[in-house]
């Protein structure tokens, strides 16, 4: 009888198996994303950051460096608000005046 019951329950268990595993985790860039904060022109790092989660950079400004395999969308204002102020493709490097936040997306806007 014991083994009916594993029976019975095994095909159900292999669906849910199969469901979770189709929706997948949330995804993250690989690389790493290089920034520099003010005062003092420290450059500052953020390793394998997760996909469309938003990023405060604080008083940033000057050199980027985007060693990701995401398109990095680097807004002026907090919290990702106030539109992009500019996007870096997978390796791109460039200067920015000021900036305060980031977002990582596998597509531009």
């Amino acid at each position: 009888m014991r083994y009916r019951t594993i029976a019975l329950y095994a095909p159900a268990a292999a669906a849910l198996l199969a469901l979770t595993m189709s929706t997948g985790t949330a995804q993250a860039a690989t690389g790493t994303f290089f920034y520099h904060e003010q005062p003092g022109d420290l450059e500052r790092s953020l390793t394998n950051p997760a996909d469309n989660v938003c990023f405060n950079l604080g008083n940033g400004g000057g050199p980027i460096s985007n060693q990701t395999n995401r398109v990095a969308n680097v807004y002026f204002a907090s919290n990702c608000s106030g539109g992009i102020f500019g996007f870096f493709n997978p390796g791109d490097n460039g200067t920015l005046p000021e900036y305060h936040s980031v977002k990582f997306t596998e597509f531009p806007p």
